[in-house]
């Protein structure tokens, strides 16, 4: 399943480059301990990825707190995404998303639904790999 949803997120990175010209800029929004996609997307080179969390495990990750985002991290963002975030920061994430207009992916618990009162995401299914997506 994670290998599907990095494969996915791996495509639309490379169709964006292809389309712009320029590197896929990518933001995983409450990282956690859970590094394995961003470190195998951050060996792409189309791709700049910045990795966020309010308590960072590392020095590769990035401090910021999504209710008091500091937006310049997230301007020119093409792809945000975030892995079983909890259901109270769904929305400052999508808040977020709207600001920047970045094609969004939200990976919730296997049994949990979304927690955004907006009708623009959606359910994918690619592969084994089930999650909501609204794109820009």
């Amino acid at each position: 399943m994670w290998n599907d949803l990095e494969e996915y997120i791996l495509k639309l990175a490379i169709e964006n480059s292809e389309k712009t010209g320029k590197k896929t800029k990518i933001v995983e929004i409450g990282v956690g301990k859970f590094q394995t996609i961003s470190k195998n997307l951050s060996k792409n080179e189309n791709i700049d990825l910045i990795m966020t969390d309010i308590d960072p495990a590392n020095e590769d990750i990035v401090k910021d707190d999504v209710f008091n985002p500091d937006m310049h991290i997230y301007e020119g963002a093409d792809i945000l995404f975030s892995i079983r975030p909890p259901g109270e920061l769904q929305e400052a994430i999508m808040k977020i998303r709207d600001e920047v207009n970045a094609t969004l992916i939200i990976k919730p618990l296997f049994n949990e639904d979304l927690n955004i009162k907006t009708q623009k995401m959606k359910l994918k299914n690619y592969n084994r790999a089930s999650f909501y997506i609204y794109e820009k």
